[in-house]
């Protein structure tokens, strides 16, 4: 039973909140009081950059209750899942038949906690993965995987099958030696050789669980593969590349980007956008990346970030043919980054 409203920034609305008020935008009623916030709904609404804030009814302690939770909080169950993966990883090494239910549950754990698409992407945004190349960022591709994969219009089994293979995509790597996947200085090239040999690695033992779905193993091998063929190990291109592996490869690279992890530096958040943009044109999917930074780019809007100069402000629009020069909001007005060539977004901010 609903009943008590609280006024919620537009960035920690989730889908299902039922709107406390009428949201009216040149006479058109926007979202109706008493209805039932979409994901059509909330991209809207981060699309009208003149609401920063929403009155929502909230269900009291007698009934289940939507959990709120900041970046902060999330941030706990991110490390959480971390943990819990690195110990299923090494149970199901021994390929027992009851450690696949526990790989069964750890994806639809996933799959219900991950459901709060913004909060989720910018926790992601904010904290990648760090150093921790295999756990944490098998979860965050995981996370942004699922979220990229509901974009897309996948079904329910498809969803799954997907978790799976985003939560196992790096799986091969527990075989490499923790100085080639923790150095920071560019690989040799006998290094990058047996980095290259991790999804075959992964493919070989993931293959082997009891009951996992061929399609997984086939995307674990091939989500290095790129569309012009210039991936590894197969070297195949466009449609012989599986869709899951489109969907993990667009995941991979932006959660690499955001740790400070992917061979091209990059200044700031939104560059990293500028990048899978970029490589849309000849090595990932470019449907799957339209879509991608299409949806994304909403949840950037209304954020407060801070400017190379130092500057605290608020994006206001972001444009998908210019993602690196939005328009901005602080004390003193509007900042178009068109016109301060020296200016750029530095990082998000909480």
């Amino acid at each position: 039973m609903l009943s008590f409203k609280k006024t919620l920034p537009i960035n920690e609305l989730q889908v299902g909140m039922i709107s406390a008020n009428d949201i009216t935008i040149q006479g058109n009623i926007l979202l109706g009081s008493g209805i039932a916030i979409t994901e059509s709904i909330l991209i809207n609404l981060k699309k009208n950059y003149a609401i920063d804030e929403l009155e929502v009814y909230l269900e009291d302690n007698s009934s289940k209750s939507l959990k709120l939770k900041t970046v902060k909080e999330l941030e706990s169950t991110f490390n959480e899942f971390s943990s819990n993966l690195e110990n299923i990883f090494d149970n199901i090494s021994t390929l027992d038949v009851p450690q696949m239910n526990e790989l069964r549950t750890f994806s639809q754990n996933i799959q219900q906690e991950f459901t709060a698409t913004g909060i989720v992407i910018r926790n992601i945004i904010f904290y990648g993965s760090g150093n921790d190349s295999i756990y944490r960022h098998s979860v965050n591709v995981a996370a942004i995987s699922f979220i990229l994969g509901k974009w897309l219009g996948l079904d329910e089994k498809e969803l799954g099958l997907l978790t799976y293979s985003a939560i196992l995509h790096d799986f091969g790597k527990l075989e490499l030696s923790k100085d080639i996947l923790n150095k920071k200085e560019n690989l040799t090239s006998d290094e990058s050789d047996t980095l290259k040999t991790h999804p075959v690695v992964g493919y070989h033992f993931v293959k082997q669980i009891p009951y996992l779905d061929p399609s997984v193993g086939l995307t674990v091998l091939m989500h290095h593969e790129r569309m012009d063929g210039s991936g590894y190990p197969l070297h195949v291109s466009n449609d012989k590349i599986p869709k899951f592996a489109k969907i993990i490869a667009i995941a991979d690279v932006f959660d690499e980007l955001n740790s400070n992890r992917y061979a091209k530096k990059i200044k700031g958040p939104l560059e990293a956008l500028k990048v899978i943009q970029d490589e849309s044109i000849t090595e990932l999917d470019p449907i799957y990346c339209n879509m991608f930074l299409n949806q994304i780019i909403t949840y950037y809007m209304g954020e407060n970030v801070l400017l190379s100069d130092k500057r605290s402000c608020k994006i206001i629009q972001i444009q998908i043919n210019d993602l690196t020069n939005p328009i901005m909001l602080d004390d003193n007005g509007f900042i178009d980054l068109k016109k301060e060539k020296d200016l750029y977004v530095e990082k998000l901010l909480i």
